[in-house]
């Protein structure tokens, strides 16, 4: 079978692969779409330390069971599937409450040692398996794991109704946090974005209010929206020094910061602590929620959230150097790329 191996910084090889075989408990996927991941953009460059080549990367994965291990009890050949990519233990005491993606002993599909889904198949436990409607098309399911951080978020978190949420970021997080804040009952969104295309995108997935980063003053804009004092929910999902700074200043007292957008490994941060403890201020860490897969499906499947539209460029798997390119180089057509297998 074809895989695309990432064999040095900035450097992927079509190979030759044998197909693997399932193991105990296993199942064989036949992969027919994956989507691309900006994560995996900074791995194949070197500049996030998350895996280590040769490897087969891939986290955002959608198939069909083409084969059973021993011992698998209900998956079935021919299951529409995507894969909750978590690797864990069982045993912990994070995975007996639900938390597995936080398994001291885990790890993840699309990492070393579980090759991923730049490849036409792949082996992965049944457990990772969540089966989907055939009302979600493969390119669809393929993007569904870049929705579920955000998702998973909201869903430990919680979010009053009514509230006010700011939201930092264009690109595939900050649009599937507008849809969440929306269909979580927020009374205003408003999104900070940088460039035409984002503001289009932004509006287009459901903002209420779009701010201009790069002509606008953000801070100004969120205090004039909010008579002054701030959204109740304040998300970046840029990952930059001066957004997790506006996360703060623009939250209102009292108010909630998730944390989403991972910053540069040689970004340098001065964490406002006593703005923090004297405004009351709630800081969330925000990466993963192993519950949240079948929830989100059927958030999908009832229509309450569009993937369909986050999906921007497809690409074969020859061409997965194209798509990585995208993200490198900020194309801001640019939401979700998807490699979509013969």
């Amino acid at each position: 079978m074809k895989a695309a191996v990432w064999t040095d910084i900035n450097k992927i090889e079509i190979r030759e692969v044998p197909i693997p075989v399932p193991g105990e408990g296993e199942v064989l996927i036949k992969i027919k779409a994956a989507g691309v991941c900006a994560t995996d953009a900074h791995i194949i460059s070197g500049s996030f330390a998350h895996a280590t080549p040769p490897c087969i990367l891939g986290h955002e994965i959608c198939g069909e069971v083409a084969a059973l291990g021993e011992r698998v009890t209900d998956a079935k050949v021919g299951d529409r599937v995507i894969i909750n990519t978590i690797i864990s233990c069982g045993k912990c005491e994070y995975c007996k409450s639900g938390r597995n993606e936080m398994c001291p002993n885990g790890s993840e599909i699309g990492y070393n040692p579980h090759n991923g889904g730049y490849e036409e198949y792949t082996v992965v436990p049944e457990y990772t398996l969540v089966k989907i409607p055939d009302s979600i098309s493969y390119k669809e399911g393929a993007i569904i794991e870049s929705a579920i951080c955000p998702a998973g978020s909201l869903l430990r978190f919680g979010m009053e109704m009514g509230a006010t949420v700011f939201i930092q970021g264009g690109g595939p997080a900050g649009i599937a946090y507008t849809q969440l804040a929306k269909a979580c009952g927020a009374a205003k969104v408003i999104v900070s974005v940088r460039g035409a295309e984002r503001i289009a995108y932004a509006k287009q997935f459901g903002a209420d209010v779009v701010i201009d980063a790069m002509n606008e003053d953000v801070l100004s804009r969120v205090m004039e929206e909010t008579d002054g004092i701030g959204a109740k929910y304040s998300i970046d999902a840029a990952g930059t020094v001066s957004s997790v700074d506006m996360a703060v200043k623009a939250a209102a007292n009292g108010g909630e910061i998730f944390l989403y957008g991972v910053p540069g490994k040689d970004d340098e941060f001065s964490f406002p602590v006593t703005e923090i403890v004297l405004r009351h201020l709630n800081i969330h860490g925000c990466c993963g929620n192993y519950l949240t897969w079948e929830p989100f499906v059927k958030m999908i499947e009832n229509g309450r959230f569009n993937i369909k539209d986050m999906v921007t460029h497809e690409f074969k798997l020859e061409d997965l150097s194209k798509a990585i390119d995208l993200i490198r180089y900020k194309d801001r057509s640019l939401i979700k790329a998807v490699i979509v297998m013969d």
